[in-house]
């Protein structure tokens, strides 16, 4: 085996020995509780109990505190943009620390692969620096059922 391989396996297992430190952005906060990669179960909406969620970045602000973007799928979400008339996931949403302290149930698994959320997240980030957004402050599953609301009332625009 050459030199090259050898280190290339070695980073590959000195990055699953030491858990998830690739996906998580250098600026992140580091939490307690909450980490990039985790998935956890929650308290859903009646019909989506297998759905989860997963951490795809922690932050601090001085103006909102803990904000903990995440990612939700297993959902049902009534969608008039989709060909089937729902969405399955909802590819990010911020919630404040509290909110999903609230929220989560149990555990599932930690350092799981990320999704491409960063569009989303580009998004909300520009928003909320120009004081047009903010982050949630309701349970998970009541987040839920406002973003379906908000694409059901888009429609009627």
């Amino acid at each position: 085996m050459n030199k090259i391989k050898i280190v290339i396996i070695m980073a590959g297992l000195f990055s699953w020995f030491t858990g998830c430190k690739e996906q998580s952005d250098e600026q992140d906060f580091q939490d307690d509780k909450f980490k990039v990669g985790q998935i956890w179960k929650y308290d859903t909406r009646l019909g989506e109990e297998n759905s989860v969620i997963k951490i795809l970045k922690v932050e601090k602000y001085d103006s909102s505190g803990i904000v903990i973007h995440i990612y939700v799928n297993g959902l049902k979400v009534k969608n008039p943009h989709n060909p089937t008339g729902f969405s399955d996931e909802i590819g990010h949403l911020p919630l404040s620390k509290d909110a999903l302290l609230r929220s989560v149930t149990t555990l599932v698994s930690e350092c799981n692969k990320l999704p491409d959320y960063k569009g989303g997240y580009s998004t909300w980030k520009e928003v909320f620096d120009n004081n047009k957004g903010g982050i949630f402050s309701i349970a998970v599953k009541d987040a839920v059922k406002y973003v379906e609301e908000a694409m059901i009332d888009a429609t009627k625009i």
